[in-house]
């Protein structure tokens, strides 16, 4: 029995015999040589034990199971190509279903927007979002494209730079007047820090902060740890300690007077918003689509905090 790949080269030779009439001319067709194309016909002839043709000097002619043949793989090859047609037709268009991860804040506030003006310019899109504030398989969770708002350690996935937000060090006016107020970041050594982390196993982590040109961390403690940014916001919000969260967490509450800002003249780091997708090859449109469109609405949206040169890291 023929190998199925061997078996559909030798029904496209089958095809061309057909059409051309002779080995020789169904051989020139396809690129191979005159005793290659005797070898596939022979070959299929075995496979079926029929004979697909009569042979003479000079003709070729189909034999009554030959006609049956042809008529069927002549249907069965031309819809594989429309299979193929409109395959990649689908492929290159914004339709169907697409999967998106990003934080619970930040997909609500800044990533569900995008996507609404996404779907009002693709009508047929249908869109599934994901809110959560842990690593994402992409592959084993069937998710397109995951936003982060994070530095990236080492990872599999492709990255494409969208923005950067603030991350901004703030605390109830309670507990600042209970504690006292940070005048510089070594200060946070002797105060309770609410501690955010994706794996919240330790009391402890490492802030970074500015002073002029250089970037130093200090490492601070707390009683509490969460991988939930609106969890430290209630907690800070009660007054239980000092939290760093991005600004589109707390800006609202700091403008508000609920939490105040502390260590303005330290601004840390601005944290970078990445689009993770598994793979570069062969993107579906609908990825290739939102990817080129959150690019551009996340730069028009801040262009004060997006630094210049964004792009595939």
């Amino acid at each position: 029995m023929p190998h199925m790949l061997d078996r559909f080269t030798s029904m496209q030779v089958f095809l061309a015999l057909v059409r051309r009439g002779t080995f020789a001319a169904a051989a020139e067709e396809l690129g191979i040589s005159r005793a290659m194309a005797s070898k596939h016909i022979q070959a299929l002839e075995d496979h079926l034990g029929l004979r697909l043709f009569n042979r003479t000097t000079r003709t070729t002619r189909l034999t009554e199971a030959g006609e049956r043949y042809y008529e069927q793989v002549h249907a069965l090859l031309g819809e594989l190509g429309n299979i193929e047609a409109r395959l990649s037709e689908e492929a290159g268009s914004v339709r169907g279903m697409l999967s998106i991860a990003a934080p619970p804040a930040f997909g609500a506030f800044h990533v569900a927007p995008v996507i609404g003006a996404f779907m009002r310019a693709y009508p047929e899109l249908h869109v599934r979002l994901v809110l959560a504030d842990r690593p994402i398989d992409l592959v084993d969770e069937g998710i397109d494209v995951a936003i982060t708002v994070r530095e990236l350690a080492d990872t599999s996935y492709i990255a494409r730079r969208l923005s950067a937000v603030r991350m901004l060090v703030c605390a109830a006016p309670d507990y600042l007047a209970e504690r006292g107020r940070p005048r510089n970041p070594e200060d946070l050594v002797t105060h309770n820090c609410l501690i955010y982390s994706e794996t919240p196993t330790y009391m402890h982590a490492e802030w970074q902060f500015r002073r002029a040109s250089d970037t130093f961390g200090v490492r601070v403690q707390g009683n509490f740890v969460s991988n939930v940014g609106n969890a430290i916001r209630n907690l800070a919000l009660a007054g239980r300690g000092i939290a760093r969260l991005p600004d589109y967490i707390v800006a609202d509450d700091i403008r508000g007077g609920a939490l105040h800002e502390i260590l303005g003249r330290f601004t840390p780091p601005l944290r970078p918003v990445y689009a993770l997708y598994p793979h570069r090859e062969h993107l579906p449109g609908k990825v290739v689509s939102f990817l080129e469109f959150a690019t551009r609405s996340f730069a028009s949206a801040n262009p004060r905090e997006t630094p210049p040169g964004l792009g595939h890291k």
